[in-house]
């Protein structure tokens, strides 16, 4: 009986390890008018910053990403046929993918973070009635072109697209320092968008898929100036095809650094390189020089060099960059 006895408890602490969810009575949270997602969108538009929802409303929608491989915590994404929205929730778990949901709006929040909207304050064990569960969301099949802030928290999939060559052999994130990592995703035309993963995902450690494929992500975007996507789960990246040519090397000055990934610089007259900067409006930071030491004009000659690049599989590589001349007002 001792033994049972123990047995018995270590099956109570094992089932007890993941949050279930547990439907509330319906009673419990009243019957309201529904506004779709859009509308929400269209409120806080109109108003311009944050709505605290004191009315009796609701909302319908699919949850179509949850924390479970650890991208994310203590918030989901929903979406319905009018758009989509990032819901931030006060305790981590209860809701999954495939959840149907309404959400009770009464004493939740309407707000944008980074330049993304939010619903925020949402107590799963007071706002939410689950409908039902396992409910399949097709994602939409769009290309990185495409991609606009407007289609921020959508559910969407890319095919023919790949991990740009100087990512490979390295980590979605940095799985040791638990912090987020960027990296560059593009397709064989050129275009490419970052992926933002979370050191606390659950495959933050693996190493970067190597071919060409497809990918299931969220889309979003950090102040509406730079798209990124966040990977709804490791099993959704199909990265085994042959790879196109794509970007060899790409120097975007995003890490605050003129030097970094093995640049160098060789001052042959005077005045330095000058640390990147977004002076001018600048979307992206740039590296700048300038001949005025301060007191005079002076001549100028420096020169950023990058690390060596092996092109023995390249046909026709090419060289793209981006510059600019300021000239003050005299």
């Amino acid at each position: 009986m001792k033994n049972l006895s123990l047995i018995f408890i270590a099956a109570v602490l094992i089932s007890s390890c993941k949050k279930e969810y547990d439907t509330p009575p319906l009673d419990s949270i009243p019957e309201t008018s529904l506004l779709t997602i859009d509308s929400l969108r269209n409120w806080q538009e109109s108003v311009g910053g944050k709505i605290s929802i004191d009315e009796e409303i609701s909302v319908l929608g699919i949850i179509t990403m949850d924390e479970t491989d650890g991208n994310i915590y203590k918030n989901v994404y929903m979406q319905d046929a009018t758009g989509a929205i990032n819901v931030r929730i006060l305790s981590g778990g209860g809701l999954y993918q495939g959840d149907s949901v309404r959400i009770y709006l009464k004493g939740t929040i309407l707000n944008k973070y980074n330049g993304v909207l939010q619903l925020d304050s949402v107590d799963v064990d007071n706002n939410i009635v689950k409908l039902d569960s396992d409910v399949d969301f097709a994602a939409q099949l769009t290309t990185i072109d495409q991609i606009t802030p407007a289609m921020e928290s959508k559910l969407i999939r890319l095919e023919d697209v790949q991990f740009v060559a100087y990512e490979l052999g390295n980590t979605y994130a940095d799985k040791d320092g638990l912090q987020s990592v960027n990296i560059l995703l593009e397709d064989c035309s050129g275009n490419t968008i970052i992926v933002r993963t979370s050191g606390y995902a659950s495959f933050a450690g693996e190493t970067i898929a190597q071919g060409n494929g497809s990918i299931t992500c969220i889309a979003s975007h950090f102040n509406e100036s730079e798209l990124q996507l966040y990977i709804r789960s490791f099993d959704e990246i199909s990265m085994t095809g042959t790879r196109c040519p794509g970007i060899v090397m790409l120097k975007n000055f995003d890490d605050d650094q003129l030097l970094s990934d093995g640049w160098s610089e060789i001052k042959v007259v005077e005045q330095p390189l000058g640390k990147p900067s977004s002076a001018g409006g600048a979307a992206t930071p740039y590296a700048a020089i300038s001949n005025w030491n301060g007191t005079a004009n002076v001549l100028t000659d420096n020169w950023l060099i990058s690390p060596s690049i092996d092109l023995t599989s390249y046909s026709a590589p090419t060289l793209s960059f981006d510059n600019a001349k300021i000239i003050p007002e005299l």
